[in-house]
């Protein structure tokens, strides 16, 4: 089925168009990774934790998040609907309550309700929560990274999305887009999916997803926080891509893959 695609400019799309999960629920103009830009944050600090042969505390995973918000792009998380519904039965609030009425307690015990693998919505999120050995992202990382990020969207920080999504899915095929020419694409443009689109694929952009993970740890070094080593960069890569094939196998092992190489 073909697909509507547009050339933008690089830095435009890193700064200011979501890096969405590849879920084929999701709207609009967009790129796509397993777990958004939200999963690909987690499997940079697990790298950077086992790195350091420590543990990130929860002052460090903020940090760093802060940092991807103000200087990479957007943090997106999403959820769905019927994952939020039940959250907001477990507080005792009505189905149509919306996050930004919620008090200062209330973002408290959504916060710690969203922590766990039962109330987590994004299903590439949920697996990395339930499996660490095939995803080598300890748990409590992940907790420390959702707490961080409703910490900070909480708080009204620009550039922190959090999506729900509404209905089942319904997608019939994987759509992996591999490689773009030979272009730079740290510096000159790439191309998207556009809309409108058809929502019958899973979709996952890996030459954007290097780029923007490749953006992250350039601006760890140059904040002046413990990094990875350049050499690291393409092993990471490789790991969320193995990590997003897994998921994929995991909850659409029947689903055909189509490549788009251009």
């Amino acid at each position: 089925m073909a697909h509507r695609l547009v050339w933008m400019p690089t830095d435009e799309i890193l700064k200011k168009v979501p890096c969405t999960c590849i879920d084929g629920r999701t709207q609009g103009i967009r790129y796509s990774v397993a777990g958004g830009s939200f999963g690909l944050f987690l499997h940079v600090l697990a790298r950077l934790q086992r790195t350091q042969g420590r543990c990130l505390q929860q002052e460090d995973v903020d940090q760093y998040m802060h940092l991807f918000a103000t200087d990479v792009g957007p943090v997106y998380l999403h959820s769905d609907q019927h994952t939020i519904d039940r959250i907001f039965a477990r507080m005792g609030l009505e189905s149509d309550t919306r996050l930004k009425q919620l008090t200062v307690s209330q973002q408290r015990s959504f916060c710690e309700l969203a922590t766990t693998p039962e109330f987590q919505g994004c299903g590439h999120i949920k697996l990395i929560m339930q499996n660490e050995l095939d995803y080598q992202v300890p748990p409590t990382l992940v907790t420390r990274a959702i707490k961080a990020f409703f910490r900070l969207y909480f708080a009204g920080t620009g550039n922190l999305m959090f999506d729900v999504l509404a209905g089942r899915h319904q997608e019939e095929s994987v759509l992996l887009l591999e490689e773009q020419f030979s272009k730079n694409l740290d510096s000159e443009s790439a191309l998207l999916l556009a809309e409108p689109m058809d929502q019958d694929q899973f979709f996952c952009h890996r030459p954007l997803k290097q780029a923007l993970a490749e953006r992250f740890l350039r601006a760890i070094d140059q904040a002046g926080l413990p990094g990875l080593d350049e050499s690291q960069w393409p092993e990471l890569i490789s790991a969320h891509n193995s990590a997003a094939e897994t998921t994929l196998n995991k909850l659409a092992p029947e689903l055909p893959v189509d490549h788009i190489r251009l």
